[in-house]
C-alpha cells in the first residue's frame, strides 16, 4: 500500500510517501510559509523521483491541526481534491499527536506546545505505553503559567517540543528540574510519521468521511474576531 501523507499545519509545508516496507521518501520545507505555491509541485516532484504516478497512490493521510489556519485549508483542500479524483480513502489526526509521534519511545510525558497567539499554547499531554501513543490530556489552549500548574507535581521527565521556543527562552521553559527541550528537529510536525501513528486505522480501513473533514482549529481566527468586535458580538 502505497499512503501519501501531507501536514501543512506549521510553517513546514511536508509531505511523504510511506509504504508497508518504507518511508519512501520526504520534503520538509520549513520556511515562511509558502503552502500555497510549493504543496502540489511538491507532491508531483515527489511522485517523479519516486517513478511513481497518481494511480499508484492506495491512501491518503493529512494533519487536521490545529495550527495555521491557512496551512490547514490548503493541505486540506489538496487532499480531498487527489481522493476525489482518485477514490483514495483520507486518514486523519489532528496535529499535536502527530508532534508527539515524533518522540517514539520516550519514556516519559511528552508535551507539544505550538504557538496559539495572544499568549496561548496549543498543546496536550502524552505518553508511550508498548510503543503505542497515548493521550493523557486532550487537545487545548493553555498558556505556560496554567501549564506549569498542570504539571508541578509530575515526576517522570517532561519532553517539551513545538515551536515554543520562538516565543519564549530556554529558562522560561525548563520550569522544573525534569523538564527536558527536544532537540531542534522534533520540533516540527512531519508527514511521514502520519501513517505509522494511524496504522492500526489505515490496516483496519477506518477512513475519515471527506465529506464531513474539517480544519481542527480550536480557536477563532483573527478576522472573525475582528469581525464580532466589529458587530458587537464580543465584549
Amino acid at each position: 500500500m502505497n499512503i501519501l501523507s501531507v501536514d501543512t499545519s506549521s510553517n513546514n509545508c511536508s509531505i511523504a510517501v510511506v509504504n508497508e516496507k518504507a518511508m519512501l521518501g520526504e520534503v520538509n520545507i520549513n520556511y515562511n510559509l509558502q503552502h500555497s505555491v510549493l504543496l502540489m509541485p511538491l507532491i508531483e516532484e515527489l511522485l517523479q523521483k519516486l517513478d511513481m504516478k497518481a494511480k499508484d497512490l492506495d491512501a491518503l493521510c493529512i494533519s487536521i491541526g490545529p495550527g495555521s489556519f491557512t496551512g490547514l485549508r490548503i493541505g486540506l483542500s489538496a487532499v480531498k481534491g487527489i481522493a476525489l479524483g482518485l477514490n483514495l480513502p483520507v486518514y486523519s489526526s489532528d496535529g499535536l499527536r502527530i508532534l508527539a509521534y515524533g518522540a517514539f519511545g520516550f519514556k516519559g510525558l511528552i508535551v507539544p506546545m505550538m504557538d496559539a497567539l495572544r499568549g496561548g499554547y496549543y498543546t496536550g499531554i502524552y505518553t508511550f505505553e508498548k510503543n503505542k501513543l497515548i493521550t493523557l490530556m486532550e487537545p487545548t489552549i493553555l498558556t505556560l503559567e496554567e501549564l506549569k500548574t498542570r504539571l508541578s507535581s509530575e515526576e517522570k521527565e517532561i519532553l517539551i517540543l513545538g515551536d515554543i521556543l520562538e516565543k519564549l527562552s530556554k529558562e522560561d521553559v525548563l520550569f522544573l528540574e525534569n523538564v527536558i527541550l527536544a532537540p531542534a528537529n522534533f520540533n516540527i510536525p512531519k508527514a511521514s510519521n502520519i501513517p505509522y501513528l494511524l496504522e492500526e486505522e489505515i490496516h483496519l480501513g477506518k477512513a475519515d468521511n471527506i465529506h464531513e473533514l474539517v480544519p481542527f482549529y480550536m480557536r477563532k481566527s483573527q478576522a472573525e474576531n475582528e469581525y464580532e468586535k466589529k458587530k458587537g458580538l464580543l465584549k
